[in-house]
């Protein structure tokens, strides 16, 4: 009985049966990494924006307290805040009053605890605490590195990277699955270090608490003759907010404003 031999691989090119295209390979790995980017893509990323300070006169709600002006302006609309601060910061659990104030008394004045919101449904809303705005803002945008967001980063990095690999099998001619584990390691390797250092130097948690911080008006204390103006964060947890009431001291006593907004 005579025994078949094993055709050679160029044995089997020569009988035109040859192995799927390495291109072929190359191109599913490289449209699956597409699909994966794209939805990792629908998720907002923290970046500043510089947002306009209205004249005194722009904003719908004002008082008068102690020889200052007092004008308060609520965004809750959601185009709105995406054009101001880009992206939904309503959708990150925060609503935003900007509050302007002129001193055109003769003593200092200061912004006291206790500011509050009424909403379209009669509810009343305390002043967020500085640390609940910057983990709400952090956890809901996509720059976050850390946590489950820096993991996500870090196999979106390893899966671009396997695409480059196979590409570079098949343009050279090297093992598609072999070259295509290098760049998974190598892509890998780049995002574990993005995830710990992010875009820059400074991680996108840092950013928010300094650009949020910044902006905020809590606590602050407003020179005879100057301007100040900075903004209140309350929970989108309420309905639109209707009224604002704040504390400030002046002249060595306190007052109770409300403004409508």
């Amino acid at each position: 009985m005579k025994t078949a031999t094993p055709e050679t691989p160029s044995a089997a090119a020569r009988r035109g049966k040859t192995h799927p295209p390495r291109r072929a390979a190359a191109v599913s790995l490289a449209l699956a990494a597409a699909i994966a980017l794209a939805a990792n893509a629908c998720a907002p990323r923290y970046e500043y924006r510089a947002i306009p300070v209205r004249p005194l006169s722009g904003y719908p709600g004002q008082a008068q307290v102690a020889g200052a002006g007092v004008g308060a302006v609520a965004f809750y609309d959601s185009r709105e805040l995406t054009g101001l601060f880009g992206f939904d910061l309503k959708k990150a659990g925060v609503v935003p009053v900007q509050i302007m104030i002129q001193n055109g008394g003769a003593s200092p004045v200061t912004l006291l605890d206790g500011a509050r919101i009424e909403d379209a449904n009669g509810l009343v809303w305390d002043v967020l605490p500085s640390d609940v705005v910057h983990d709400r803002i952090n956890r809901y945008t996509s720059g976050s590195l850390d946590g489950e967001q820096g993991v996500r980063r870090t196999f979106m990095w390893g899966l671009a990277g396997a695409v480059v690999g196979a590409a570079v099998g098949v343009a050279t001619g090297t093992n598609v699955g072999e070259a295509a584990g290098k760049g998974a390691v190598i892509g890998g390797a780049a995002g574990a270090a993005g995830s710990i250092l992010g875009a820059g130097s400074e991680s996108t948690e840092g950013q928010v608490v300094r650009d949020f911080s910044g902006r905020s008006l809590d606590h602050s204390t407003v020179a005879a003759g100057a301007d100040a103006s900075g903004f209140l964060y309350f929970p989108s947890e309420s309905a639109q907010p209707r009224r604002l009431t704040l504390n400030i001291e002046a002249d060595g006593q306190r007052h109770t404003v409300t403004l409508n907004l």
